[in-house]
């Protein structure tokens, strides 16, 4: 112990010592402290004149706004001393003057003649400079530059000087920056311009003794060609580009192909397809016998070439660029797997120096299939849609189980681009998505996750516009590749990915049925609703769990969502929970019309004002005029009386200075918001009204959708039966042309009285407490509301009246409102305040929303039939937990 605690001692003196050498010392901190009341011209004149390297660095930096402030002084006093400071200067403040300058301009600081006079010539000087690293920096900044000076002072001041540094007596150093200059000026001028003045130069250029200026001078073709024009084009740059493209050098070939890509938009379909397609085809071949450095990049730019040249090439021809491209997305596999063939000479040592170069071959084959699979896309436009199952769909598929992670990467990356053109080839695809969703790699999920929505969208369209059940049955097997990744991610530390993932499930309406979304992502989302740790994961949960309870095809389904969300999170036992709920009813005010929150959310919102936890009472303050705008007189009175009774109980009651504060801020903004009146006329309702009248009515077809569903699915049975009798039957049918007999018409008269419901029941809630499908499996519905309402009354619970425009009528009395202490409103039942009385049939007469236990929602999760039968829901109604009843 004493030796450790003294070599401790010894580290923090040395690092004592550390510090100390880094102080600075009474001398360096007397030269660096600078009078304060000097002004800002002269502080930078003595910095620039005494200071050390790093005071001038600063005047540099400062030189724009300095120049802003002090125009007339600093031109005339600053500016020349900095130009003066320059010729002597360290390269930190060479790349500092760099930047100033170019900032200058951009910022519009100086007029364009004084800056041409001062600054623009210190910019052409500095560009010979001895450092590279400075002379690249000035370069740059001159291109920069260039597309901000007129053409009158290009051509006067930097036309001539790019020509001189052209010539072959000039460094190489030189001639490089005189092709990139010429590059950026050439388009400025007219095509007689570049003609007579440019073009010798670059020609010159382009069979230059070094392969760099070669390289160089061919990437800068692409804008010499096009102020040019086309005739000029073929008859200058043209053969000068074949050339390039031929080249010894495998760099000068390499721009001479990317040259090829960018101009093609340039040339007519005579010169691609006499002189462009020979010329990619001979490249290609070269560079795939060699199968060195250019062939990835044959594989980058080989989707823009194919592209580009697809109505110039022949059938033969077409069928050749396919080939090559099938080779590309395979090279290297095959070496690959004859390199683990041999198990002998294992131990040889002659082996071990060979090692380096295959890791090389491999890292170019791997590179030459990611881009590749970046083309694909490409390539499918190429072939089209329709020749995508024959001609491309192994390769697809090889990419898609390619042994690199980088390869599949690129495929899930761009896997949506692919489904966006296949179009009625679509479905083909659908098993390598499977394949990329159950991957194990967060690389590659990285890729799928954000484009699943449209991805899934074009896979169940199927190439048309119309989504029938019968294809969305079809994506069965797509669910449990998104389960399987939704549960790789998240059991990493992606909260990101996993909340995006989360959200995305938003959009499985349009993709799986009801009941596939309802027993297979209902539980996820749910589970992830209460034991997800990230806040952002939590609330995308939210938002999906309402969006696919508004979006849900049935009616019980919706219903038990709705009771089980207000059960777990609305009366749970943790404040995170209650305080979730809080968010889930801001979500619900978004997405539903304010018809179906305040029948199913508002009152139990108002609850969580009488909460224990005082955080919930301030979170709630901040929603009570949100709630204020929900109401609409003379229906909503009730509401409206509670809302206040409730802010009345917490401006009396409350002790919570916080909660206090944010009372008296919810009390102000109720003043100001306006209670809405149901006598306004359509012409007066506000944007709001608008889209909330929207809402209602997207709601009320969705029942009537599902009442059709109803009413078909109990006509079917008695078809069926109707034909078996019929069947089964020795008398003949009626011949064509007799009428049919009136009592064969008595049969679909009972079809009232084999216990289905009308729509008139529907509508009104029916006199059970639930309704329940005449299948084996089927689970009764427990409805929120009452069923039965008073004569004159709307059922705003009553499933028929779940966002329709005029349900807003049907509230319960102030007095049954209200527990004995007067101040807010009891719950009639464990799941929250809007309970009723049950229709005669049920014991006791409270009809509970969440009357199974807390599990029993999810109990056929797997697809499996309910256990519970129709009449249980009393008798788990009266098993409630006491402490959940009031």
């Amino acid at each position: 112990m004493d030796a450790s605690l003294v070599d401790d001692l010894q580290e923090l003196q040395l690092e004592k010592s550390i510090r100390i050498a880094h102080l600075k010392s009474d001398e360096e901190l007397d030269r660096l402290t600078v009078d304060e009341r000097l002004g800002d011209i002269e502080r930078a004149v003595y910095l620039l004149s005494s200071g050390q390297e790093v005071q001038r660095i600063s005047v540099i930096n400062t030189l724009p706004d300095v120049l802003r402030e002090h125009n007339v002084d600093c031109m005339r006093r600053v500016v020349p001393k900095v130009k003066e400071v320059l010729h002597v200067a360290q390269p930190e403040m060479q790349l500092a003057a760099s930047t100033a300058f170019l900032q200058i301009l951009q910022k519009e600081i100086v007029p364009v003649q004084n800056y041409t006079q001062t600054f623009l010539q210190t910019i052409l000087t500095s560009v010979d400079s001895k450092d590279p690293d400075v002379a690249t920096a000035w370069l740059d900044t001159l291109l920069d530059v260039l597309d901000l000076l007129p053409t009158e002072v290009i051509k006067r001041d930097v036309l001539t000087i790019a020509i001189t540094k052209g010539q072959l007596a000039q460094s190489v150093q030189s001639r490089l920056a005189s092709c990139k200059i010429l590059g950026k000026i050439a388009p400025k001028f007219e095509p007689f311009t570049i003609k007579k003045e440019i073009l010798p130069t670059v020609q010159s250029l382009c069979q230059d003794v070094d392969y760099e200026v070669r390289g160089c001078m061919c990437r800068q073709l692409d804008p010499v060609a096009r102020g040019l024009g086309l005739e000029s084009t073929k008859s200058a740059i043209l053969p000068e580009l074949v050339e390039l493209a031929n080249d010894e050098e495998s760099y000068v070939r390499l721009a001479g192909i990317e040259t090829v890509v960018n101009i093609l938009s340039l040339l007519d379909d005579d010169i691609c397809s006499s002189t462009i397609v020979p010329l990619v085809c001979k490249f290609c071949q070269i560079a795939l016998h060699h199968e060195d450095s250019t062939i990835p990049v044959v594989a980058k730019q080989f989707g823009k070439l194919c592209h580009g040249l697809s109505i110039n090439v022949t059938e033969e021809q077409k069928q050749w660029f396919l080939d090559y491209y099938r080779k590309l997305c395979k090279i290297g596999l095959n070496e690959k797997a004859k390199t683990k063939d041999p198990d002998a000479d294992n131990n040889s040592p002659s082996k071990a120096p060979v090692i380096p170069d295959i890791f090389d071959e491999e890292d170019h084959y791997v590179e030459c299939r990611k881009n590749a699979a970046f083309n694909f896309p490409a390539m499918v436009l190429f072939v089209g849609g329709r020749q995508f199952k024959t001609e491309l769909y192994s390769t697809f598929n090889s990419l898609c189980h390619d042994p690199s992670l980088i390869v599949r990467r690129t495929v899930a990356h761009g896997f949506h681009e692919v489904v966006k053109v296949l179009g009625t080839s679509v479905h083909s695809v659908q098993v390598e998505l499977i394949s990329l969703l159950k991957e194990e790699s967060l690389e590659i999920l990285k890729g799928i996750v954000p484009h699943l929505p449209e991805t899934l969208d074009y896979l169940v369209k199927g190439g048309g516009s119309v989504v029938t059940e019968a294809k969305m049955n079809a994506m069965a097997d797509v669910i449990p590749a998104v389960l399987c990744c939704e549960s790789v991610i998240s059991v990493t530390n992606n909260w990101r990915l996993h909340s995006q993932l989360i959200a995305n499930f938003s959009c499985l309406p349009k993709v799986f049925t009801s009941d596939q979304i309802y027993h297979k992502f209902i539980p996820v989302v749910c589970k992830k609703l209460q034991t997800a740790r990230p806040i952002p994961v939590r609330h995308a949960a939210a938002r999906t769990i309402l969006t696919l309870v508004r979006n849900n095809r049935r009616l019980e389904q919706r219903q038990e969502l709705i009771c089980r969300l207000i059960e777990e999170f609305c009366h749970g036992k943790s404040c995170y929970q209650r305080s979730l709920f809080i968010d889930l009813c801001n979500i619900a005010m978004e997405l539903f019309s304010k018809a179906f929150f305040k029948e199913y959310f508002f009152e139990f919102l108002l609850e969580l004002t009488s909460d224990p936890v005082p955080n919930i009472r301030l979170r709630v303050c901040s929603v009570l005029p949100k709630l204020k705008a929900q109401v609409k007189l003379p229906s909503d009175r009730n509401l409206l009386q509670q809302l206040e009774s409730c802010v009345r109980r917490l401006l009396i009651n409350e002790r919570d200075r916080d909660v206090t504060s944010a009372v008296r801020l919810a009390v102000e903004e109720l003043d100001r918001t306006q209670v809405q009146m149901e006598s306004l006329t359509r012409r007066m309702y506000f944007e709001d009204d608008v889209i909330d009248q929207k809402k209602e009515e997207e709601e009320r077809l969705l029942l009537e959708m599902e009442e059709r569903c109803i009413k078909d699915e109990e006509a079917k049975p008695q078809k069926d039966k109707k034909k078996d009798r019929m069947a089964a039957s020795k008398i003949p049918g009626p011949k064509r042309g007799t009428k049919i007999p009136a009592a064969t018409n008595t049969r679909s008269s009972d079809k009232g009285s084999a216990g289905s419901l009308s729509s008139k029941d529907l509508r009104t809630g029916g006199s059970q407490s639930s309704i329940s499908s005449k299948g084996p499996g089927s689970r009764p519905v427990k409805t929120v509301r009452n069923a039965s309402t008073s004569p004159g009354q709307g059922s705003r619970g009553s499933p028929g009246s779940i966002g329709s425009a005029g349900s807003t009528g049907s509230r319960k009395s102030s007095a049954s409102s209200y527990s004995s202490s007067g101040s807010i409103p009891s719950p009639v039942g464990s799941a929250g305040r809007r309970r009723s009385t049950g229709s005669p049939a049920s014991p006791g007469g409270v009809n509970s929303p969440v009357a199974d236990s807390p599990t029993s929602g999810w109990k056929n999760a797997n697809g499996g039939p309910s256990s519970k039968k129709a009449g249980q829901s009393s008798l788990a109604a009266r098993s409630r937990k006491p402490s959940m009843q009031k």
